[in-house]
């Protein structure tokens, strides 16, 4: 939003997808004008618009980018359109499976190290930022700006350390935590990824996705951290396809029962989590899969959790953990996926 680029990161969601201040600006106006002035409405334009990334011809765009593209839909409600939700179930394979599997216990472990954290590559990011070193061009340590000189003060001395929006899901020297190079995110072994097969035809996901998991800890507390990503088929510079994170989330478990209280986990024992994923509207096309990576962090987007169960922010140690993820048809542990009927 405000910017002129129709870069998100990495990734280019086309011309389409600019609202920059040209638009954003007569929008907002003519709201205020409608429901602050009475004036009646200008347009004809129904109440929801929704952007639709994934339209784009693939590949990578004449400056480098991902060509992931896009397009608007417009409708009276939302979610928009039909929507069919569709279960799949996790399976130990890694596969998404349609049916439950008929283990009567079937899992997945990691050893969350907090101090090895998975580093955060993209994503909904706000404010990273830092400010420039004086031998960088930056203002001496014990400048303090006028409160009316703040913003000049951000566009002058500071630089972005950790950029926001679409990327390839893999480490490189570049990447902010990163301690090794050239390594796929789902091939750490504290990463543990679910993909559908390659999609023999298009779908089109508009609205929330929904995740139940029965997972397990050794820790009084921990966390589980989930990430949509599309994945593209091999193509050139991208032997293993071009992993496009879209969403992701994080799950504390001393707050599985509400944000108002406090309950520690009992070791080894199996808990029902539910989780919703920000909204989305994207098109995976034939080809590609879709992806859920379930981690314990995802750093410095969400704060390390030490898993000791001390107050947070005042921990004194931080120790690493097995966590286990269930699948079974008595542990079902499932994606709820909502897909627009074309």
């Amino acid at each position: 939003m405000r910017a002129s680029s129709a870069l998100q990161g990495d990734c280019d969601t086309g011309k389409e997808g600019v609202w920059s201040n040209e638009f954003y600006n007569p929008a907002r106006l003519a709201f205020f004008d409608r429901w602050l002035k009475k004036q009646p409405r200008l347009d004809e334009i129904e109440p929801v618009s929704v952007f639709v990334m994934g339209a784009g011809k693939g590949g990578l765009t004449s400056t480098g980018n991902l060509n992931h593209g896009g397009k608007w839909r417009y409708a009276n409600n939302w979610p928009i359109g039909q929507i069919t939700e569709k279960i799949l179930y996790f399976n130990s394979d890694g596969i998404f499976n349609e049916e439950i599997n008929k283990n009567s216990i079937d899992k997945l472990s990691y050893i969350y190290n907090p101090n090895d954290p998975v580093p955060t590559i993209g994503g909904p990011i706000v404010g990273m930022f830092e400010i420039l070193k004086p031998n960088e061009g930056g203002p001496s340590l014990d400048f303090v700006p006028e409160h009316l000189d703040q913003w000049s003060f951000m566009k002058n001395y500071i630089r972005e350390v950790l950029p926001a929006g679409g990327f390839h899901q893999k480490e490189s020297n570049q990447s902010f935590m990163s301690s090794k190079s050239d390594k796929l995110l789902k091939d750490r072994k504290d990463v543990v990824s679910f993909e559908t097969k390659p999609l023999r035809e298009k779908i089109e996901i508009i609205g929330v996705i929904k995740i139940e998991l029965y997972v397990a800890s050794e820790a009084l507390d921990t966390d589980f951290t989930f990430k949509l990503i599309d994945v593209y088929p091999p193509f050139e510079n991208y032997s293993e396809g071009y992993h496009l994170n879209l969403t992701d989330t994080i799950f504390r478990m001393r707050y599985r029962y509400g944000y108002d209280k406090e309950i520690m986990m009992k070791k080894n024992e199996i808990y029902k989590i539910s989780i919703d994923l920000w909204p989305i509207a994207n098109l995976f096309k034939e080809g590609h899969k879709l992806r859920i990576d379930i981690s314990s962090s995802n750093f410095p987007r969400f704060d390390i959790n030490p898993n000791t169960g001390e107050p947070l922010g005042r921990h004194t140690k931080m120790l690493s953990t097995k966590n286990t993820i269930f699948m079974s048809n008595i542990y079902p542990s499932s994606i709820k996926i909502p897909i627009l009927n074309n």
